[in-house]
């Protein structure tokens, strides 16, 4: 079962999968400045595609650029509340991983049908 706090960061703030293992990686090594390219390797997808994720994760207040080098980064949550958020769901994704994955796709999911239900034709 996700908690109920996990479930409401899922649900607001972790908009796909590829985004959640990105931000797991950093966050098993905090220690650690890794590249996009690192990123990429990682997550066996394009640089870009890694690029992307990792500005999306500073803008989500969830990594920093590295101390030396600004192509570089390291997780870095803005605050001990988002952390203690960021620890709650790599744990209960250990546990659950089809729980936390399916709530990640079915909220894309519901995103996309409500997209495209304001494209139907309507009968006058």
């Amino acid at each position: 079962m996700i908690p109920g706090d996990v479930r409401r960061f899922v649900l607001t703030s972790i908009p796909s999968v590829p985004f959640l293992e990105a931000l797991l990686i950093f966050h098993a090594k905090p220690e650690a400045s890794l590249s996009a390219s690192d990123l990429a390797r990682a997550l066996y997808v394009q640089p870009q595609v890694a690029d992307d994720l990792i500005k999306a994760l500073c803008l989500a207040g969830l990594l920093a650029t590295g101390e030396l080098r600004d192509d570089v980064y390291r997780y870095a949550p803005v605050d001990a509340n988002l952390a203690g958020l960021v620890d709650r769901l790599a744990s209960t994704y250990a546990n659950d991983l089809i729980g936390v994955t399916n709530l990640i796709h079915g909220t894309a999911h519901k995103a996309a049908q409500s997209f495209a239900d304001a494209f139907k034709l309507r009968r006058s």
